[in-house]
């Protein structure tokens, strides 16, 4: 046998994703931003004062990091738990000329991540941190030195006090170390629109019309003088003008009656653009952009959810936001390729297990039509006290961040906990900045509930597992409904066991019908998307997922396709019952229609066999670059063959191979497995990736 390689392009993202909102910065004439995701130093360990101000460092990482992608989903293997340290140069050339007398203000920000720490800047503390999944933002106005370099360090760890959520040491997924998301510094003008506080809100929705309702303020060192204004524009969903107003800048709510709206749905994505322009006479100040869809959503008793007056099912999953080889740093362009691959499966909903997600993930549910359950971080873990406190903040800013996003569709309080004045205060959070919005949580047992009076809470019941309590918990819930929020799981499906594929299908197929008889049901998460990593009661690696942690469809992914999507997932990734040993080798790239999708495979190049060699030339964009290999073991008449087992994949040159014990490993199931490479963004020298092992012809490619 032989190995054959197919290569995957990375697709650069559209989304925009600051640690507030979601926000287009091509339109923010006034706002600036510098990426400062490479050229990070990274040790191991809480590093001193003077380490973290320097006048030059060794750069080894850029961001997204992750500092477990190399220690999980090993058997055995115990994750790091502990400090780490970052620190970097801002070349004084990385500031624009009209920096120094600039009069607004700067920020440095950052992605989410878990953990705490402190982040330094010239030998200075600028704050403590909680990444909280959801970022930091602090303020750096007076701090940055103009003209010449500035000196930036991070120090974190991801063995956090007990109130700082999810609040429990050991639950049942990692608390991934290190900077995982992007960091960037901002600058806002001295006058600007408070995107914490801008709320749309859509009201009275039908096809000929609807409302759209707009809250916002204003921020900033300076004040508001009497000629102010701001311009609202909401552009349809082809960029026309569909409402242009104009308002007294004092004013902090508008309605746009909006005619023939086009209307968001799962099947048609719809978004609108509504655009703010802070106006001073004829000088611009300021201007935001957040994308908006229009659409009602309800939970109605006894009956489940209705979207724009029609009942639909809620078929979807649990995301894991992580990966082997990447820990929780993953591609962005990753993101859209889960909800591409959730939108393959027929499925319209997905449930944030157990922690905000990545702002680009939400977009990409926008865009596609999958409705989203987000959920702060918990996991059998909530309490009063520290915790609640640490549980406020981070529930506040998911809301703010996240509440203008057409495809969120329930607020999760928690998950298998339960705290009768924990769950008031959060939900009275909930309601506070977001009314129209379902509220929930997930609960496993209704007698504890009855036990911790937390009955009558949540609008809806949030159901695990525990189906003979339907009906004492849609009951006790506000709107008399319920969402089966986990179900199906079945963690010992390893891709490539058939038998265990076979229970795991067979289970979810039994869940499904069970509920089909439940109009009260309004639908239901499967326990889960991907495998994942744990070090709970020391599983390690719970292989529960309908595709593997690389995103490889299982056989319940390939019947959820058939049953509820267009069916091409089907045909994926299988192995030809025929196929002999044999040797063909084949490199081959991906066409992806607007994502970075796995399975939509298109023969872009030339083909190398009997062990030669393919070119391939790298994407440019970014400060280095993602790239997916299928790796495929097929027979001499080039069918996929269903060779198990372990091969090893090696680069050389400016690249680096992403598995998940940092050996290169590549595991093999069906004839096919996937690992990834990075390189650097302009290739210096060739890089050369050979997979081999097993006794088979290895597979060899080069990148230029």
């Amino acid at each position: 046998m032989a190995i054959m390689i197919y290569r995957l392009w990375k697709i650069t993202s559209s989304c925009f994703h600051p640690a507030l909102i979601m926000l287009d910065y091509a339109l923010m004439d006034q706002r600036q931003i510098i990426v400062l995701n490479d050229g990070w130093e990274f040790s191991k360990g809480r590093m001193s004062q003077g380490w973290l101000n320097v006048a030059a460092c060794s750069p080894n990482v850029t961001l997204p990091h992750c500092w477990n992608a190399e220690d999980e989903f090993q058997e055995g293997i115990a994750y790091y738990q502990g400090w780490g340290s970052y620190r970097r140069i801002v070349a004084a050339d990385a500031l624009p000329d009209w920096a120094l007398s600039s009069t607004g203000q700067w920020f440095l920000a950052s992605d989410g991540f878990y953990g705490t720490g402190d982040v330094w800047l010239n030998g200075q503390r600028v704050g403590n941190v909680d990444g909280q999944y959801l970022g930091f933002r602090l303020d750096v106005t007076g701090k940055i030195r103009f003209g010449e370099p500035n000196a930036l360090g991070v120090r974190l760890t991801n063995r956090c006090a007990s109130d700082v959520l999810p609040g429990i040491r050991m639950p049942d997924f990692l608390l991934y170390g290190g900077l995982s998301g992007a960091v960037r510094l901002v600058y806002e003008p001295a006058l600007r629109i408070n995107v914490r506080e801008l709320a749309v809100r859509t009201t009275e929705v039908s096809e000929s019309q609807a409302q759209v309702n707009v809250i916002w303020s204003l921020e900033g060192k300076d004040a508001v003088q009497s000629q102010d204004r701001v311009d609202w524009r909401l552009l349809d969903p082809e960029g026309a003008v569909a409402v242009d107003v104009a308002v007294d800048a004092a004013t902090r709510l508008i309605r746009l009656d909006v005619r023939r709206p086009q209307l968001w749905h799962v099947d048609t994505p719809r978004c609108y653009r509504l655009e703010g322009r802070l106006r001073r006479g004829g000088s611009l100040l300021d201007s935001v952009s957040v994308s908006v869809g229009i659409r009602s959503a309800e939970f109605r008793p006894l009956e489940g959810f209705f979207l724009n007056g029609e009942r639909v099912e809620l078929r979807g999953c649990n995301r894991h936001e992580s990966m082997p080889g990447f820990g929780r740093a993953l591609p962005e362009w990753q993101h859209d390729a889960d909800a591409r691959l959730i939108k393959a499966m027929g499925l319209n909903f997905v449930r944030l297990s157990h922690y905000p997600q990545h702002p680009a993930f939400l977009d990409a549910c926008d865009r596609l039509g999958i409705l989203v359950y987000a959920e702060l971080s918990s996991w059998k873990s909530v309490r009063g006290g520290g915790w609640l406190c640490h549980a406020q903040r981070q529930l506040d800013g998911m809301l703010r961040r996240d509440r203008n996003h057409p495809s969120v569709i329930l607020w999760g309080m928690g998950n298998e906990g339960r705290h009768a004045v924990a769950y008031r205060t959060l939900y009275g959070l909930c309601k506070a900045l977001d009314p129209q919005r379902a509220v929930t949580y997930a609960e496993n047992h209704f007698y504890r509930a009855k036990r911790g009076h937390t009955l009558g809470i949540p609008d809806v019941w949030g159901l695990n597992y525990e189906f003979d309590a339907l009906a004492d918990g849609v009951t006790a819930s506000r709107l008399q409904c319920a969402v089966v929020s986990e179900c199906s799981n079945y963690p010992h499906t390893r891709r490539g066991e058939a038998d265990a594929e076979a229970i795991q299908l067979r289970t979810i197929q039994e869940d499904l019908t069970r509920m089909a008889r439940h109009p009260e049901i309004a639908g239901f998460a499967l326990w889960c998307l991907n495998d994942y990593a744990t070090l709970r009661k020391q599983r390690y690696r719970r292989f529960s997922g309908i595709v593997d942690g690389w995103r490889l469809p299982k056989a319940s992914a390939r019947w959820l396709s058939t049953t509820y999507g267009d069916g091409r997932l089907a045909c994926e990734c299988l192995s030809d019952p025929l196929a002999k040993p044999g040797c063909a080798v084949q490199l081959q790239g991906v066409s992806a229609d607007g994502g970075a999708c796995p399975t939509n495979l298109a023969e872009v190049g030339p083909t190398a066999k009997d062990g030669g060699e393919t070119l391939v030339v790298p994407p440019s964009g970014g400060c280095g670059v993602t790239l997916a290999i299928l790796v495929r073991v097929l027979d001499e008449q080039g069918r996929q063959s269903g060779w198990c087992g372990e091969l090893q994949a090696t680069v050389s040159g400016d690249g680096r191979i992403r598995s998940f014990d940092g050996h290169g490993t590549v595991w093999i199931a069906d004839g096919i497995g996937k690992t990834f490479i990075t390189v650097a963004q302009a290739l210096a020298h060739p890089v050369r990736i050979t997979v081999a092992g097993g006794g088979l012809q290895p597979a060899h490619g080069v990148l230029r």
